[in-house]
């Protein structure tokens, strides 16, 4: 484990502030695809989340908020014009995501 300074630790914890974007990293670390379009992300967002009821929604908070937000600190890479997200990991990131638990989605 490396030394961070409280701005990397800060911006990591701001990034992982938001289900969405747990969610998108979890989603990509157990992808074996090297890249992962968009629609499929966004099919699994909406799936694991029953109280979201619209998949534009989803899909206009993935392009203009989590992904580009996800790719200012290289957690991933984003290509907007080919609809492409490829994970590129990040230490940091990943051991602060261990130390969140994954929320558990109610089986009706």
């Amino acid at each position: 484990m490396g030394a961070y300074t409280s701005e990397e630790i800060d911006r990591r914890l701001a990034l992982l502030a938001q289900s969405e974007r747990r969610a998108i990293i979890r989603y990509l670390r157990e992808s074996e695809a090297d890249t992962v379009p968009v629609g499929e992300i966004t099919r699994h967002l909406r799936e694991s989340d029953a109280t979201r009821d619209g998949r534009d929604d989803i899909a206009i908070e993935l392009h203009h908020n989590h992904l580009p937000s996800l790719a200012t600190t290289s957690v991933l890479d984003f290509d907007s014009s080919s609809e492409a997200v490829r994970y590129n990991g990040d230490e940091l990131v990943e051991m602060l995501l261990e130390s969140i638990p994954e929320p558990h989605t109610a089986v009706g």
